[in-house]
């Protein structure tokens, strides 16, 4: 009776114990669970902050040029290191400006503006996504691979439905890689940018006339 109860007392202890070893298990799922959904939850913060502010930057503004200005210094102001190639499809045709601010980097907007072709926003746009260097090299970005080397770059797509209004290209140095938080920060214009794209070409083709006096 004694070895019995032994038996049956060792049992109940190993069964005890796989009991809390399935319990800390799923309070660690369960903790790993939170700080997930709160790391995912303080991101999207940033990312609404940062498009709140960028919205804030462009209000007003009713020039191409002005808008791509105010684009490009917000990006080298509010993302770590990074440099601006802004693209406007105006009249049918690229505009092309560049905010540099790394002098390290001083050949990189003559090695790319070449590429930033109304095929090659128009190819970006129709992905929906934020592209990296070798995707655009896919589609006909045929940068020096020394100058491709030197930087981390990807190309944000402005309007995925046609007609396609533009890309953002930012990049830095190969040893500061773009990171996925700044990249979800930088798409998180993309609505509000577009549309305020959408009201100047619809201002610049539906001009009042006036009668004369």
């Amino acid at each position: 009776m004694k070895e019995e109860r032994n038996i049956r007392l060792r049992q109940l202890v190993r069964k005890l114990n796989h009991i809390r070893r399935v319990q800390k298990q799923q309070i660690d799922i369960l903790c790993n669970d939170i700080l997930t959904a709160h790391g995912d939850f303080i991101n999207h913060l940033k990312n609404f902050r940062f498009a709140a502010d960028f919205y804030e930057s462009i209000l007003g503004i009713t020039d191409f040029d002005l808008l791509a200005k105010a684009v490009g210094e917000f990006f080298t102001n509010n993302l770590n290191g990074v440099n601006a190639a802004v693209v406007f499809m105006v009249s049918g045709q690229p505009q092309v400006h560049i905010y540099a601010t790394d002098p390290g980097l001083e050949d990189i907007p003559s090695q790319i503006s070449p590429y930033l072709t109304a095929r090659m926003v128009q190819m970006v746009c129709q992905t929906g996504k934020i592209c990296t260097a070798d995707e655009l090299c896919t589609m006909g970005f045929f940068a020096s691979p020394a100058v491709l080397k030197k930087i981390s770059l990807a190309a944000i797509g402005l309007n995925k439905a046609a007609p396609a209004l533009g890309i953002i290209i930012i990049y830095r140095p190969a040893e500061k890689p773009l990171g996925e938080c700044e990249l979800a920060q930088a798409g998180s214009i993309v609505g509000g940018l577009s549309t305020a794209l959408k009201n100047l070409q619809h201002s610049d083709t539906h001009c009042d006339v006036y009668p004369p006096l």
